[in-house]
């Protein structure tokens, strides 16, 4: 190379091309290494994002199964199947016609006793309300009736329920469900619709309501939300998200009266969630794929990942937007690593220094990576230490009770071995709760789990059901053993009061206890126990039935005095 070309390399012009091709060069270095903190960033969040999902959409289905089994239980009693049969002949004949037939069907002795059931189990199995439908549609009782003349025109008693969506089908023959909003209460909820059959014949329907407040519990992570079967979000996180619709969402074919009628609404906003084209412009470095999987959302902040799980059991979806936390730092890293390199690559005298950062930043990146691991790690410890035990008591949880109770049942019939299993019941629980305050409330549940764990063997098993109901296990146990073991219990409770409670509060349990039969599912036993707690409760509480497992009915009233 002359003097002339050399002079030419190092001129102006060559001096320009170096830096561009440097400045280039820069910039495909650093989007590799930002590429791969994306990468890193994106497996750890999507772990725990899928696992968020899954651990909603496991408790929709949980609480959903409950309820559901709760009037489907009530179907098959006689108390509820007699009541239809005798009501058989009440019809409306338009809403003018409501308040005669409301007033005849008050003072009609015959649905007193079914009247006073539904008040009972309302109050003992956590709905809102509960009543029941004859064949023609009409609303024969009611869980809502309350002395005075404007609160039982108030209830539901006399009212044609022909028109809800939820009973269109359960009038058919078929159980349903549904979201709504109560027309008088405006208070939205589950509606869970089960047909009643007597002699073979569709006698009318048990329908209960759970209200959406009692299962917030499943929003409570930011970014989720629960959709109904039309794609209405019912509730959600953000509140702001609630009432609004999801993209090409059945809500859309609906008419304007369908809408008022189930939803008391007219207009359903969409809420926009889009694969967000802004990752490209704002990142083009971000491979097409990887942005393929980035979300937006209005009003969000930047893009975000996107879980979704449906099949629960019923027309509700689980959802979750979940923001990529590390996106504003990404960008400043690529910015920040393109300069570096640039500078790296520009001038030799700078290497050193480029290099103790380059080792630094590995460091940092491997660092961050393993941060992200570790709390990935105890994110999922935390969740299933959650889903095992009550957070409260310390009992097992509802879901890990359940499918304990099925391992056990399939152990006992595999080792020709007894099982009893029982339900207990904090009797009078609300007015505790009413008069000292929800954390004497917490103290008293937590003061019977210890009870239980002082009376119980090791290998003995308490859940906590739901509010102040409890499961016990009691395996290689027969119907005789664990009614004395149930019953010292109930005795002790009494016996031996709990230092943190105030010396008002007296505390007594209502129990119900049954044995395994040979054929029996969990349902069978869990409804046998239900049962059993039922004539406890209804014999004046502070008492345990026992109900054996070839019988369907309780115990008579004479047994149960002799405990």
């Amino acid at each position: 190379m002359n003097r002339t070309t050399l002079r030419q390399a190092t001129g102006p012009i060559g001096f320009m091309l170096i830096v561009l091709a440097c400045w280039f060069v820069a910039g495909m270095v650093a989007d590799r290494m930002v590429q791969q903190e994306l990468d890193a960033a994106l497996h750890a969040q999507r772990q725990m994002s899928a696992s968020i999902a899954d651990n909603m959409a496991e408790v929709i289905a949980s609480d959903l199964a409950m309820s559901r089994a709760i009037p489907a239980t009530m179907a098959e009693l006689d108390v509820v199947q007699n009541a239809l049969v005798q009501s058989r002949n009440y019809a409306a004949n338009g809403e003018s016609t409501e308040p005669a037939l409301r007033a005849a069907l008050l003072k009609d002795p015959r649905m007193a006793a079914v009247t006073t059931f539904l008040q009972r189990a309302q109050g003992f199995s956590g709905l809102d309300k509960v009543w029941i439908v004859n064949a023609n549609g009409v609303c024969v009782a009611s869980s809502d009736v309350a002395n005075g003349a404007q609160k039982q025109r108030d209830s539901f008693v006399g009212v044609d329920m022909r028109v809800r969506a939820y009973l269109t089908n359960t009038l058919l023959g078929a159980f349903s469900e549904a979201y709504g909003v109560g027309r008088r209460s405006g208070e939205p909820g589950i509606y869970i619709a089960a047909p009643v059959y007597s002699d073979g014949q569709l006698a009318g329907a048990v329908v209960a309501k759970v209200g959406i407040a009692r299962l917030r519990h499943w929003v409570a992570h930011a970014g989720t939300f629960v959709a109904d079967e039309n794609g209405v979000i019912i509730m959600a996180h953000d509140s702001k998200l609630e009432g609004r619709a999801l993209p090409n969402s059945g809500i859309a074919r609906m008419s304007v009266a369908e809408r008022k009628l189930n939803y008391f609404r007219e207009t359903f906003p969409n809420i926009q969630i889009y694969v967000d084209a802004q990752v490209r412009e704002q990142a083009p470095w971000v491979p097409a794929a990887v942005a393929g999987q980035l979300f937006g959302m209005a009003g969000g902040a930047g893009p975000s990942l996107y879980q979704k799980r449906g099949g629960l059991n019923s027309g509700l979806s689980a959802h979750l937007v979940d923001p990529l936390s590390a996106w504003p730092e990404l960008l400043r890293n690529h910015k920040r690593d393109h300069m570096l390199v640039f500078l790296t690559l520009a001038g030799t005298v700078a290497l050193a220094w480029v290099i103790t950062v380059s080792y630094v930043r590995e460091r940092r990146h491997h660092r961050a990576t393993r941060d992200l691991a570790e709390q990935l790690q105890s994110a999922n410890t935390l969740l299933s230490a959650e889903a095992r035990h009550d957070v409260l008591t310390g009992a097992l949880s509802r879901r890990y009770f359940l499918d304990l109770l099925r391992h056990e049942i399939d152990r006992a019939h595999l080792g020709n071995q007894p099982l009893c299993m029982a339900i207990a019941d904090l009797d009078h629980f609300k007015q505790i709760n009413d008069r000292f305050g929800h954390a004497t409330g917490d103290r008293a549940l937590e003061h019977f789990v210890e009870t239980c764990r002082a009376e119980l063997r090791g290998g003995d098993a308490i859940g906590r059901l739901g509010g102040e109901e409890f499961g016990l296990l009691l395996p290689a146990t027969d119907l005789a053993g664990g009614r004395e073991v149930v019953e010292r219990l109930r005795l002790r409770l009494k016996a031996i009061p709990s230092p943190k409670l105030p010396a008002s509060v007296t505390l007594s349990v209502s129990i119900g206890i049954t044995e395994l039969s040979l054929d029996d599912l969990p349902e069978r036993i869990m409804s046998r126990a239900d049962t059993a707690l039922y004539a406890a409760k209804s014999g004046g509480r502070d008492r345990t039935e026992a109900l054996p497992p070839d019988d369907t009915a309780p115990p008579a009233r004479a047994v149960a005095n002799d405990w």
